[in-house]
């Protein structure tokens, strides 16, 4: 009884904590005009925008499949950036065609966003406490940061090289070399793991902020087939295994593994630091 009594109680506790995302999840869904900060972005909207006559000069060089190399031995596909610059610069116009555009936030794309953000991030509620340092990489909007703050984690944040106008919840980073102090984060999570220059170098510098205990979780994008567009994406690979390979260099354990049609997840812990 005494056992039952416990796990109705641990159930109660999940419960309350999952309350908060299920009751905005309408709100962003239905709202007319979109919910919170969407609706902010949403008015960044340039009517007069002609992509093809007003995209910035580098995306001359990389649009579609153009700018990426063949694949290495290895099985990845890499940018041909001339320079470091260029790949900043690159990578910080995403976020600026999607303003401008408008088409990007509809109350359609955040939901599915914000529920596949829900079933990453349930699990992390009974492995972290609520004052944990959860940081995000490649947050943009920081839609991942809102679903984490409203399950409870108030120090979770995000870092991006173009967080957007008025965002509170992304600061300006760069995820490459982060400004945190060694062994300061308990979990870092991305989903742009194909926007990172050097996956080596990507997850060696999660590795060096995270505690000794500290948490990685990273969503994997499907395979890419060469010749397919690709605008924006500096790493690709033919084979999502070999992105797990790579990771479980820098890191002791695989936690957990799921794949889905589009994204394979990992939780890895215990990093690796070359110290």
């Amino acid at each position: 009884m005494k056992r039952l009594t416990h796990r109705a109680a641990r159930t109660v506790r999940f419960a309350g904590r999952t309350t908060p995302f299920w009751l905005r999840q309408p709100l962003y869904r239905w709202t007319p005009g979109g919910f919170g900060y969407y609706r902010t972005l949403r008015r960044y909207a340039d009517p007069g925008y002609v992509h093809e006559r007003d995209k910035h000069p580098l995306r001359a060089k990389h649009h579609d499949a153009e700018g990426l190399l063949p694949p290495d031995a290895g099985g990845f596909v890499h940018r041909d950036y001339s320079s470091y610059d260029e790949y900043v610069e690159h990578q910080r116009q995403k976020l600026d065609e999607i303003l401008q555009i408008g088409h990007g936030f509809t109350n359609a794309s955040v939901t599915e966003a914000r529920s596949r953000f829900y079933r990453r991030f349930r699990h992390l509620v009974k492995l972290l406490p609520r004052d944990a340092i959860l940081l995000c990489l490649g947050a943009r909007q920081g839609t991942e940061v809102e679903v984490l703050r409203e399950l409870g984690f108030r120090n979770a944040y995000g870092i991006d090289l173009n967080p957007g106008p008025e965002n509170e919840l992304v600061r300006v980073g760069d995820f490459n070399r982060l400004e945190e102090a060694d062994g300061s984060v308990d979990l870092v999570y991305s989903n742009c793991l194909d926007h990172a220059l050097d996956l080596d170098a990507f997850f060696a510098e999660q590795a060096r902020v995270l505690k000794s205990t500290g948490l990685a979780l990273y969503d994997v994008h499907q395979e890419y087939t060469p010749g397919e567009p690709a605008p924006f994406e500096a790493s690709l690979w033919l084979r999502r295994e070999d992105v797990l390979v790579r990771a479980l260099a820098h890191f002791s354990r695989l936690r957990r593994v799921q794949a889905e049609p589009d994204w394979t997840w990992m939780l890895l812990e215990s990093p690796r630091r070359d110290d």
